[in-house]
């Protein structure tokens, strides 16, 4: 990398849903990471902060190990 230059952030691909009068962006590069927004806006910004917290809790138990395992039903 050339001096001066900082690492760009990574990017992330968002599919935008509107249901039941709301607004879902929906991040297809992480699985289950969903925010919601009374707009398509709003919905993209909760989308970065959604982001942020999935990559937090991963990094997080990247290096854990599960006390518990179990299976339930929805």
């Amino acid at each position: 990398m050339f001096a001066g230059m900082a690492a760009q952030p990574p990017r992330f691909r968002i599919a935008i849903h509107r249901a039941k009068g709301a607004y879902f962006a929906q991040v297809l590069d992480l699985p289950g990471c969903i925010a919601r927004g009374a707009t398509e806006v709003e919905a993209v910004e909760n989308a970065r902060a959604a982001i942020r917290a999935y990559l937090w809790v991963a990094q997080a138990l990247a290096g854990d190990r599960a006390t518990v395992q179990l299976e339930i039903s929805a």
